[in-house]
This record gives C-alpha cells, sequence and structure tokens, in this order.
C-alpha cells in the first residue's frame, strides 16, 4: 500500500467514528419538513397505514418558506370563482410552462384543506356574516404565524409519522430499488 491509500483509510476510520450510522425502515421518506412536506406526511397518516418520515434540515416547527407566517392563504377558491379560474391564472403567470391538469387538480382541494387547517387551529379571519375575509380573487386573510407550529403539532401527534429534524439529506444509497 502506497502512503495515499493508507492517509485514505486513516480518513475514512476517523469520519466513522464521527459519523452516526444507521438502518431506519418507513413506507414512505419525506425529505423536507416545510408545510408541503408536514401536510403531505399528515394526509398519509390520516388516509393510509403507511409509516412516514419526515427529514428535515432543521425544525419543522418553522421551516420552510411559510415559517416566519404569513397574512393570507395565496390559494382559495373565493365566492365567485371557480378552480378553474385559478388553474388558468396561474398557468398566465407561469407563462404556460406548467400542467393545467395538475393545477385543477390541487385548485379543486384548496378549499378543502383550508378548512382542514382552520380545524387543526389556523386563525382565519372572517367578516361580520361569518365568511372569509377575501384579499383579491384567490386569497384570504389569515393570522398565519404559527401555521407551521400548528402543522407541526398535528404531525408530531400522529402515530405513523417520525420527524428527524436536523437531518440533512446529500445522496440517497438505492439498493434493489430501495433507499
Amino acid at each position: 500500500m502506497d502512503a495515499l491509500s493508507i492517509s485514505n483509510m486513516e480518513k475514512e476510520l476517523e469520519m466513522k467514528h464521527i459519523l452516526e450510522t444507521r438502518q431506519i425502515d418507513t413506507d414512505v421518506l419525506i425529505i423536507g419538513g416545510g408545510t408541503a412536506g408536514c401536510y403531505a406526511a399528515l394526509t398519509l397518516s390520516r388516509k393510509s397505514s403507511l409509516s412516514v418520515l419526515i427529514a428535515e434540515k432543521a425544525d419543522i416547527r418553522r421551516s420552510g418558506c411559510l415559517a416566519a407566517g404569513v397574512n393570507a392563504l395565496n390559494a382559495y377558491i373565493t365566492e365567485g370563482r371557480t378552480p378553474q379560474d385559478y388553474a388558468d391564472y396561474a398557468a398566465k403567470d407561469a407563462a404556460g410552462i406548467v400542467r393545467q391538469d395538475l393545477l385543477l387538480t390541487a385548485a379543486e382541494l384548496f378549499n378543502e384543506v383550508t378548512a382542514d387547517l382552520e380545524q387543526l387551529g389556523l386563525v382565519i379571519l372572517k367578516d361580520e356574516n361569518g365568511k372569509y375575509v377575501s384579499r383579491g380573487n384567490r386569497n384570504i386573510k389569515i393570522n398565519g404565524e404559527n401555521i407551521k407550529p400548528i402543522l407541526a403539532d398535528a404531525v408530531l401527534q400522529s402515530e405513523r409519522v417520525a420527524v428527524m429534524n436536523r437531518v440533512i439529506i446529500t445522496d440517497l444509497l438505492v439498493k434493489i430499488n430501495k433507499i
């Protein structure tokens, strides 16, 4: 063996002492615990018997683009509008580089997801008649600084979802078509 090979072996042995390696069994791995990752895990836990693992580089309570909160849900079908209106708007906004069928499928579920978030504890502003206060054609006003903690709590209460915070996934080891 040459000196370079010995040096590489020494570095490899040193890394084995620094890095912890373990095998985790799960049916679904979600990389990223932002709003989409948390809601996907929550949906899977409710609608299947699959075990789910969220691997998040930060902490699911404050990760992702909604971590600091927002003042509106920008994907809601307001009164007098249709899911097709939203799909048309989003396709135009994206200069046509979208699958409009997927936009329409998502838009058909926006209000259902919104109702679910409200049931989980998200404060959605309402007028004197109890209707959501809209802000334009596709938005409703929310008190969203707690949207991530609300979702995180729901995820953490789910029996079939495990969370690993502060884990950075840089590569996937695939063996016999399994990660």
